[in-house]
């Protein structure tokens, strides 16, 4: 199996449940507190490990406190490398608040990115240049410093990995940049403020497909929520429905999803088996609270296929 690099961001999510959400100057009891390890980053390193990847490494930075300690110690208890993890002095740890809305089935998060902000290309270009291969794979989203992620996918084009992007959260970028990208995975917001175009039928999603094209993804695929998934290529659009369950808490659906088609990739799988393990990933994660612990581990996929 490939190796899997994941350059990214890595929080202690404070998530907290609400029966409605609060106006604005409204106080509100909440319920069933919980800290955990978070951060798209970390998340999609968990979920490549948790559902069959053999090495996932981590490439990110937490700061000098308790949180950094307990951040790090938690991405070993799931086996992730983390000898590319950096320590920085004079700031935080990243952190999110997650307000999980019951009545909406929809969750809030407000995020303080402390040393997921000061990711310097230092810190893990050397790293990637000795450890990865070609034909490895990289993933990496936006939660940290633009310039990391632009060199980091640039890197690992020259050393011939497989990169993977994740435009989330949605945010502008240099799209030059997008010719080191091999597969890009936008939600339907990211998608549109990317490129312009609402997913709303296969003509648009087509549009969406000739737009990255021409920017020079070679593979796109749209992450549609309720109404599944559409992968595309030059040759193939392949649709793929949503498992229908519960929603109980949605904070790493997207995660998970990023991870198991990572780990897919690794293992050699075709892109319709790899879509409908992905979504059957999500949709456990889905069904219950947390982030990193919400994601299923290989064992539990394995009666459901």
């Amino acid at each position: 199996m490939k190796k899997i690099f994941v350059l990214g961001s890595i929080n202690m999510d404070l998530v907290m449940s609400v029966n409605k959400m609060p106006e604005i100057g409204e106080s509100k009891k909440g319920h069933s507190f919980n800290q955990t390890q978070g951060g798209k980053g970390a998340n999609q390193a968990v979920a490549c490990k948790k559902l069959g990847s053999d090495d996932v490494y981590f490439l990110g930075a937490v700061g000098n406190d308790d949180n950094g300690k307990k951040l790090i110690e938690n991405l070993k208890k799931y086996n992730v490398n983390t000898e590319s993890l950096k320590i920085k002095d004079n700031i935080n740890s990243g952190v999110c608040m997650i307000i999980l809305d019951e009545e909406k089935e929809d969750n809030l998060l407000i995020v303080d990115e402390g040393a997921n902000g000061k990711i310097e290309t230092i810190d893990f270009i050397n790293f990637l240049k000795t450890n990865a291969k070609p034909k490895d794979i990289f993933i990496t989203q936006l939660e940290i410093t633009l310039e990391a992620v632009y060199e980091g996918l640039k890197v690992a084009k020259e050393i011939g990995m497989y990169t993977i992007l994740n435009p989330a959260p949605a945010t502008l970028i240099d799209k030059s940049y997008l010719k080191n990208v091999d597969l890009i995975v936008p939600n339907e917001t990211e998608t549109k403020l990317l490129t312009g175009i609402e997913t709303k039928n296969d003509s648009d999603m087509i549009n969406v497909y000739r737009y990255f094209h021409n920017l020079g993804v070679n593979e796109v695929l749209i992450t549609l929520g309720s109404r599944g998934s559409v992968y595309m290529n030059n040759q193939q659009f392949i649709k793929c429905k949503a498992r229908k369950v519960k929603a109980v808490d949605t904070t790493s659906a997207g995660d998970t999803f990023i991870g198991a088609i990572a780990m897919c990739k690794a293992k050699g799988k075709e892109i319709y088996d790899s879509l409908e393990f992905a979504s059957i990933c999500s949709s456990i994660t889905v069904s219950r609270k947390g982030s990193a612990d919400s994601i299923p581990t290989y064992e539990e996929i394995k009666d459901i296929l």
